[in-house]
């Protein structure tokens, strides 16, 4: 069988090849660089607290939130000086209780840490307020076990008249979460809706579209007296929420709310309804 020679020309391609790919090899993981990582919610009608501000982290090392925690950072909103707590690094303040965050207007919160800026703006919503249908403010709620999502509810929340908002937040709040009032379930259809009885935590966190909610089984994990708060959410806080793997919608990034930097800076207007629940 005649042997095949490879021509010159191929063999110096070969070499070029081999050359470019063994060059490439040490560029194909960019150089980590920390970037910002702001998380804050301003409430209409409240001070401005509990602004967090933190580094991202090599994945690739082991990760420490302490670490994290971004000490010592200049913050701003709306060019004022925000503080740092003494006893928790990495939470900053506006010392001034007398301002409070006020329906329709827009905050500016800058964040400047090393050679890093950070930046992201909220609108928030207008005044929001819900009907309570089947319920008072202060009443004595009775728990009854459901098995789905569409379950009886034990009262409904209504807010048909607003429309400022794409999504709403429901949080139920227990004033005391202990074993001792925590609603006992092991049905195979409370760990299917509820998860394991360690993931059944307070406050419960919910978000709906609809002007409505329908209060059930499913938003109750403590007895006791509770506050049920329902708020209109900011378009920063929706794009967040679009931008989770659920909803991601051909892959594009909707949860880049901070500009130079990661996290979610939103606002709220919202309405509180207190009720006591009891279990059968």
């Amino acid at each position: 069988m005649k042997q095949q020679i490879v021509p010159k020309r191929s063999w110096k391609f070969l070499i070029a090849l081999v050359l470019f790919l063994m060059s490439c090899q040490g560029t194909l993981e960019p150089e980590f660089r920390p970037k910002l990582v702001i998380n804050a919610e301003f409430k209409a009608g409240y001070p401005v607290d509990s602004v967090f501000v933190s580094w991202t982290a090599d994945i690739t090392k082991h990760y420490d939130p302490e670490a994290q925690r971004v000490r010592g950072a200049t913050v701003l909103l709306n060019g004022i000086p925000l503080q740092e707590y003494a006893d928790a690094p990495g939470v900053y303040y506006l010392a001034d209780t007398n301002f409070v965050v006020q329906t329709g207007e827009t905050y500016q919160l800058d964040v400047f840490a090393g050679d890093e800026h950070a930046r992201a703006l909220t609108t928030v919503p207008p005044s929001f307020q819900f009907t309570a249908v089947d319920v008072q403010e202060g009443d004595t709620v009775h728990y009854i076990p459901g098995d789905s999502w569409f379950s009886d509810a034990f009262f409904t929340l209504e807010w048909y008249d607003y429309n400022e908002a794409n999504i709403y937040r429901v949080l139920v709040d227990a004033d005391s979460a202990t074993p001792e009032n925590f609603i006992e379930d092991d049905r195979d259809i409370a760990t299917q809706f509820k998860g394991e009885k360690e993931n059944r935590v307070d406050p419960s966190i919910w978000w709906v579209n609809d002007q409505f909610a329908r209060i059930n089984w499913m938003y109750f994990n403590f007895t006791g007296w509770h506050n049920v708060i329902v708020s209109a959410m900011d378009d920063n806080y929706y794009r967040y929420h679009q931008g989770l793997p659920l909803f991601q919608v051909n892959g594009r990034n909707f949860n880049q709310v901070v500009e130079n930097g990661y996290g979610l800076v939103t606002s709220s207007s919202s309405d509180t309804l207190r009720i006591y629940l009891v279990a059968e």
